[in-house]
């Protein structure tokens, strides 16, 4: 259960840094969003990644926490990247 809970904290940071930044912003919602609002979806976005180490520090201990913190990061991170650069083809499908 830590590693889900890890995995879906990492996933939920780096959307929430991919959103943040006004590029995009441009690019998934069509629009820039203010700068008020793209700084809380930063803070947001290192505070689950903060959280995220917490959780599995405390879950797993915090040698093999580290470890696997960095692990589910990675893939967060690669799945995140997959996501964006596939984003027309996931617009076409739920934007017919």
């Amino acid at each position: 259960m830590i590693h889900a809970t890890t995995f879906l904290l990492s996933l939920t940071g780096f959307v929430l840094l991919l959103l943040a930044m006004p590029r995009h912003q441009q690019d998934w919602f069509c629009r820039k969003l203010s700068p008020a609002r793209s700084r809380v979806l930063r803070l947001a976005g290192f505070a689950a990644l903060a959280l995220t180490f917490v959780v599995a520090g405390a879950g797993l201990g915090w040698a093999y926490g580290a470890v696997a913190w960095f692990g589910w990061l990675t893939v967060a991170a690669a799945l995140v990247v997959t996501l964006n650069n596939n984003r027309e083809r996931i617009m076409r499908k739920v934007r017919p």
